[in-house]
C-alpha cells in the first residue's frame, strides 16, 4: 500500500471507472494551481492525453472538448488566497469560473488544508448502480513532484443506508464546504449548492470496497465544525511520516501512546527541535530521496530513471501516521502534518485503514522505506536550528494575502464601447498590509497597477474584447525584508464580479474555433469514436499551428468538403447525447456574434435542420 515504487498519476485516478461517465465531482486544495485544475475535467473525458511528470498534452482543442463537457460538473474548494499565479493567460480558464470557490476556515489563524475529491458516476447502461469514488491525498491541486501519498475508495450506492454507516463523518465534511466559502465573502451558484446536497445525502448508503489486507475503515475531519480533534489515539506505538514536526504535536501524540514515538521527516524541520523533544522519540530519520535516485542497479532501472515521462520525485511531502494496537495497525492518510496547528486550527482530512500488523504495522512500513534506501538516521546540531527570518515575513504575507481574497476587494465590469469592457477593483474594507505595498492585475492583462484601498476605485485596467474579461486576478504583495531587500508573494485570487456580461465562455469557444474549417473539424472530434480521436486532435493542433504561422486560410482549402453526415448519423444511433454537444456549439456560435455566426456554412445548417427532425420524430 505505501511502497515507494507503486506510483500512480493524479489524472489517472481522477479518470472514470468503464461504462461510467463522470456526473458531478467535489474537490478540496489549500494551494492551487488553476492549469492543474484545468486538467481535471480531461483525465474525465474519453481523449488521448499523455505527457512529462504527469502533464497531459496541451492542446487547446483536447481542453475545449473536457471542459465544455465537465467543467460545470466539478466545484473545488481552496484556501482563499493560496492560489499560484499563472505564468500565462489561458482563456480557456473562464470555464472554470464557477467552479473554483475560495473559502476560509472557522476557527482563526488555521488554514484550509484538505485534499481530497469525492466522485459520483453514471452508468452509460441502464441496470448498473451508481458508482463513488473517494480520493484522499496528501498533496496539493499543483504540478508538486514531492513524494506524497494517495489513497483512493471505489463504492457502490445502496438501496438502503447501512446501520451505524461509517460515512456520516464523510457526509458532514463535504456538508460544511458551502458554509466556509459564505465565510470568504463568495456564495455559491444553485447549481453547486444542488451538487453538494446530494452527494452529502447519497454518500451515506455508499459501500467501499477496501484496500487489499485492509477491513475497516473511519473518516476524520478536523476543524471544519470550528473545535479541535485528535483522532490518532489508543496506540501502544506510533510512526510519524510528516514533512513539518511541530514539538507541541509530539508531546500530545506521546500522551496518546504508551511506548515512544518515530518520526521521518525533512531535515530542515528536524533540526528545529530542541533537544528534549528528541530524546522523546524511539527512532528519528530523514526521509532521504537523494541517495534513491543514486543507487541505481541494473539496466532496467537505469532506464527506466532516463525516461522523460516518468516523473523524477523530490522531497518528502506525504503524511502518515501508522499506529499499532496490540496484533492490529491503523493507518491515517490525508493532509494533516505532525503540528499543533494541524489538529487544533486547520481543516484537515484523514482516513483511517485498519488491517493487521504484520501487514501494515511500523516495522513493515520501515522495512518498505528501507528497502528503497529513503531513510537516513537523523543527527541532531548542538543546538537547534533558528528560523529563517524569510519565514515569518512569508507566513505575515500570506495572512494578507487571504485577507484580501475573503470579501475585502470586489471588481466591477463596465461597458467601453465597440465590444469593450473596462474592469476596476474595489475595495469593500479596510485592510492592514503590514506594510506591504499591493499590485494587481487581471490575469487576462500584463500590466499590474497600484492599488490604494483609500481609493474608489482602488485601481482600474485597460478595456479589453469579452474573452479577456474574467473574475481572476493577480496580486503581488511586496515587502521590506529584515536583511535588506524585497521579498514578494504572488497569489490568484477569484474575486466577486459585478456587472459582468454573459457569453464570455462562448467568446473563448468563438475564438479558439475561429475560422470554418477549424470549426467543421472541432465538429468531427465531438462526434469521433474514442479511437480515432488522438488523430482529430493532431489535424486540428496542425491547422491551428499553420494559421499561427501565415498558412493558408479555410477557403483555401476547401473546407466544406468534410464529411459530416455520416458521423452525425452514426452519432444519432449510437450515442444522441454527443448531438445534444454539437446544438451547444452552434448555439453558442450564433449568440456570440455576427462575425462567429458567418462561419457556419449553408450546408451544414441544412444538415443540422435534417438530423434535428429525425431525431425529434424518434422522441
Amino acid at each position: 500500500m505505501l511502497a515507494p515504487a507503486d506510483r500512480r498519476l493524479l489524472l489517472d485516478v481522477l479518470a472514470p471507472p468503464d461504462g461510467y461517465t463522470l456526473d458531478h465531482g467535489i474537490g478540496t486544495t489549500y494551494t492551487l494551481d488553476l492549469l492543474a485544475l484545468l486538467r481535471v475535467p480531461l483525465a474525465a473525458t474519453a481523449l488521448p492525453w499523455s505527457g512529462s511528470g504527469g502533464r497531459p498534452v496541451d492542446n487547446p482543442f483536447a481542453l475545449l472538448t473536457a471542459l465544455r463537457r465537465n467543467a460545470s460538473r466539478i466545484s473545488l474548494f481552496c484556501h482563499a488566497g493560496a492560489t499560484k499565479v499563472p505564468g500565462n493567460h489561458v482563456p480557456l480558464l473562464a470555464f472554470l469560473e464557477s467552479a473554483v470557490h475560495p473559502v476560509t476556515p472557522p476557527t482563526p489563524g488555521g488554514v484550509f488544508h484538505p485534499k481530497c475529491w469525492l466522485l459520483r458516476f453514471a452508468p452509460e447502461y441502464e441496470g448498473e448502480p451508481v458508482r463513488y469514488r473517494l480520493l484522499v491525498f496528501s498533496r496539493n491541486l499543483t504540478f508538486d513532484r514531492s513524494w506524497d501519498v494517495a489513497l483512493s475508495l471505489d463504492g457502490e450506492l445502496l438501496e438502503r443506508q447501512r446501520r451505524n454507516s461509517p460515512n456520516l463523518p464523510l457526509a458532514e465534511f463535504f456538508k460544511s464546504l458551502p458554509g466556509m466559502a459564505q465565510a470568504a465573502g463568495h456564495a455559491l451558484p444553485v447549481a453547486a449548492q444542488e451538487r453538494i446536497d446530494l452527494l452529502t445525502s447519497e454518500v451515506r448508503r455508499v459501500e467501499w470496497s477496501l484496500p487489499e489486507a485492509f477491513d475497516d475503515l473511519a473518516f476524520h475531519p478536523v476543524g471544519h465544525d470550528g473545535k479541535p480533534s485528535w483522532p490518532v489515539v489508543d496506540l501502544n506505538r506510533l510512526m510519524v511520516i510528516s514533512p513539518f514536526v511541530g514539538a507541541p504535536a509530539i508531546e500530545r501524540l506521546a500522551a496518546e501512546v504508551r511506548a515512544k514515538i518515530s518520526v521521518i521527516g525533512r531535515f530542515d524541520e528536524l533540526a528545529k527541535l530542541d533537544s528534549a523533544t528528541i530524546d522523546r522519540l524511539d527512532e528519528v530519520d530523514v526521509f532521504d530521496d537523494v541517495s534513491s535516485l543514486l543507487d541505481v542497479d541494473d539496466a532496467e532501472d537505469a532506464s527506466a530513471a532516463d525516461d522523460p515521462d516518468r516523473p523524477e520525485l523530490s522531497g518528502l511531502h506525504a503524511k502518515v501516521f501508522v499506529g499499532e494496537r496490540s496484533r492490529r495497525a491503523a493507518i491515517y492518510i490525508g493532509s494533516a502534518n505532525a503540528t499543533e496547528a494541524a489538529f487544533e486550527r486547520n481543516v484537515e482530512f484523514l482516513v483511517e485503514l485498519d488491517g493487521w500488523r504484520t501487514h501494515h504495522g511500523t516495522q513493515a512500513v520501515r522495512t518498505l522505506l528501507q528497502d528503497a534506501n529513503l531513510l537516513t538516521p537523523f543527527k541532531p546540531g548542538a543546538e537547534p536550528a533558528a528560523e529563517d527570518p524569510s519565514e515569518a515575513l512569508q507566513r505575515t504575507l500570506e495572512r494578507v494575502a487571504h485577507e484580501l481574497a475573503t470579501g475585502a476587494l470586489r471588481a466591477r465590469v463596465d461597458p467601453a464601447g465597440e465590444g469593450r469592457w473596462r474592469t476596476v477593483l474595489l475595495a469593500t474594507r479596510a485592510v492592514d498590509l503590514r506594510g506591504a505595498v499591493l499590485h494587481a492585475r487581471p490575469l487576462s492583462q500584463h500590466t499590474p497597477q497600484p492599488v490604494d484601498l483609500g481609493m474608489t476605485p482602488a485601481a482600474a485596467f485597460a478595456p479589453v474584447g469579452l474573452s479577456s474579461v474574467t473574475p481572476f486576478f493577480a496580486l503581488r504583495l511586496t515587502a521590506r525584508a529584515e536583511a535588506g531587500g524585497e521579498q514578494h508573494l504572488d497569489a490568484a485570487v477569484r474575486l466577486p464580479l459585478e456587472g459582468a456580461p454573459g457569453g464570455r465562455a462562448e467568446a473563448v469557444t468563438a475564438e479558439l474555433l475561429s475560422d470554418t474549417e477549424r470549426l467543421l473539424r472541432f465538429i468531427l472530434l465531438l462526434l469521433a469514436d474514442d479511437g480515432d480521436s488522438d488523430r482529430m486532435l493532431a489535424e486540428l493542433e496542425d491547422l491551428l499551428t499553420e494559421r499561427s504561422v501565415g498558412g493558408s486560410s479555410s477557403s483555401d482549402r476547401g473546407s466544406g468538403g468534410l464529411p459530416l453526415l455520416e458521423p452525425m448519423l452514426r452519432a444519432l444511433h449510437r450515442d444522441p447525447d454527443r448531438l445534444d454537444e454539437i446544438d451547444r456549439l452552434l448555439t453558442d456560435m450564433r449568440t456570440a456574434g455576427a462575425s462567429t455566426e458567418s462561419l457556419l456554412p449553408p450546408e451544414l445548417s441544412e444538415l443540422w435542420a435534417t438530423i434535428s427532425e429525425v431525431r425529434e420524430s424518434r422522441s
